[in-house]
């Protein structure tokens, strides 16, 4: 199995039916200190499995919010001294 590091997607788009990505790395830094990002790879992929991907990523985003809920409800630490 192949496992890719994203930085970022970009350059979403639909080319005969199927939706396609790019996916970047950030590769250095300008010296204005912009970050430099190369395309990497693409994923493509039919309406049907990224309307599946979007369900997904939902969920996930869902429990995220929950879990900075859940740490924003839990009382600060009480520093020793």
């Amino acid at each position: 199995m192949n496992q890719i590091f994203i930085d970022s997607i970009s350059n979403v788009r639909m080319v005969v039916g199927t939706i396609r990505m790019d996916v970047m790395n950030i590769t250095g830094q300008t010296d204005d200190k912009k970050l430099q990002v190369e395309k990497r790879s693409e994923i493509v992929m039919t309406s049907a499995a990224f309307q599946q991907m979007l369900r997904t990523l939902k969920e996930v985003e869902e429990k995220l919010k929950d879990q900075l809920e859940q740490q924003q409800k839990k009382p600060a630490s009480k520093k020793k001294k």
